[in-house]
């Protein structure tokens, strides 16, 4: 099985795969939290489930201070499905020529959804924060998690990693809806939800920090990630706007407010890779960005008026 495990690692590196893990399928912990969602209940006879992490901490937008950007989540701009999912068909396709039986986790559809954060507690890359993410001491929170179920012999232990959190509340202090506990998410209150809602609180008046689709504001805030906000913008995978300039260009308030359904169709809504937000939606998401990062007195910078 080494020999195997050597491939698996050497398709991983040659596919942008940071971290590649193999961890045994038996019964993962916390159970009420895998219940039907064990490895061995989606795959029969499963003894490995692979796990991979990719760093996105280089995937953003100009943070808070820009006043002519709307904003969206690293794990958006990094092209989930084609950053999580795609890099991982080739190891599939290699465990199927060896005669394995090989299934990749597929969050974007949720057929084979294995709870992939305790699972790579299990496998050493981390500890559950208390904004309920992933954290480690090399990325951060910044790690897009895929996975493999299979019936190849291939799992390893590894040093669980111990909690680093320790006093620390920035996460809870910073979430603007105040929708954290210590390692608990009110997910119905939580921004990236509330954005993907027909239904929007009266009582929160704008969006922070001009997002206007999903939301890192939990993991800007964390002592843990304060080294990956300042990284050289990168663009995004998945669709066109490969290059940083190009996406600039895209994010301008002044080019989503008077953007029309079909400019949408084929520039933004590629970028939600698997994320089906209406259109009304995301004029509706910008606006209130826009109310937020911009607000009537800074209209004419970008040549917009506050009446939008």
């Amino acid at each position: 099985m080494q020999q195997i495990k050597d491939e698996v690692r050497r398709l991983a590196k040659n596919n942008r795969i940071e971290e590649i893990r193999f961890i045994d399928a038996e019964d993962l912990e916390p159970k009420e939290l895998f219940y039907d969602r064990q490895p061995k209940v989606l795959l029969p006879g499963a003894k490995s489930l692979i796990l991979s992490s990719i760093y996105i901490g280089g995937y953003r937008l100009p943070d808070n201070g820009s006043r002519i950007y709307a904003r969206t989540s690293r794990l958006t701009l990094s092209g989930f499905y084609f950053n999580i999912v795609e890099p991982l068909k080739p190891i599939q396709e290699y465990l199927q020529s060896k005669g394995y039986e090989a299934i990749v986790y597929d969050g974007f559809l949720e057929d084979y959804c294995v709870p992939l954060k305790p699972a790579a507690v299990k496998a050493g890359l981390g500890w559950i924060g208390k904004n309920t993410l992933l954290l480690n001491k090399k990325y951060g929170s910044f790690q897009a998690l895929g996975g493999i179920i299979t019936n190849a012999d291939l799992a390893e232990c590894y040093e669980i990693e111990a909690d680093h959190c320790g006093s620390c509340t920035a996460c809870i202090n910073g979430c603007p809806t105040k929708s954290l506990e210590p390692r608990k998410l009110h997910r119905s209150t939580c921004l990236s939800h509330l954005l993907e809602e027909e239904e929007w609180p009266e009582e929160i008046s704008s969006v922070p920090q001009n997002y206007f689709f999903e939301c890192d504001i939990c993991q800007e805030a964390c002592p843990w990630n304060k080294k990956h906000i300042q990284l050289p913008l990168k663009g995004s995978i998945g669709s066109d706007f490969t290059e940083q300039e190009e996406l600039l260009e895209l994010f301008r308030y002044d080019t989503l407010l008077k953007m029309d359904e079909k400019t949408y169709q084929d520039k933004i809504l590629p970028l939600l890779t698997g994320f089906q937000l209406p259109y009304s939606l995301f004029q509706r998401n910008v606006r209130l960005a826009y109310q937020a990062g911009c607000g009537s007195s800074d209209s004419s910078a970008i040549g917009i008026h506050s009446s939008i």
